[in-house]
């Protein structure tokens, strides 16, 4: 299993299956996920747990998109970056039904 140590907001993170781009930690009863795209004006975030309604992420000061959300092992996900579909480069991808493929959080 791939393990880092981030620094963010000050602290050290410990996150499991990290790409260069895309970062889950996890907190006590959810998880706060977080995407660097530069260039991104407006990121969503949405995921099976809640039949992906969409839920607006926000940038913080380190340059990252982060959502913190409830979300489940097995449950499936991903982003709307500017309008447009995004799979970030996860740990663990599934087919959907429409010939792409989805995120799987596994913790």
């Amino acid at each position: 299993m791939l393990r880092r140590w981030l620094v963010m907001g000050g602290m050290l993170w410990l996150c499991a299956g990290c790409a260069s781009h895309h970062y889950i930690t996890n907190n006590h009863d959810s998880v706060t996920l977080y995407l660097r795209l530069a260039d991104a004006d407006h990121v969503q975030f949405a995921s099976s747990i809640d039949k992906y309604e969409l839920h607006d992420s926000r940038k913080n000061g380190l340059g990252f998109w982060e959502i913190n959300q409830a979300i489940t092992p097995g449950s499936k996900y991903f982003y709307i970056v500017d309008g447009v579909a995004y799979i970030p480069d996860c740990r663990f991808k599934e087919n959907d039904d429409f010939g792409s493929e989805n995120c799987l959080y596994q913790p």
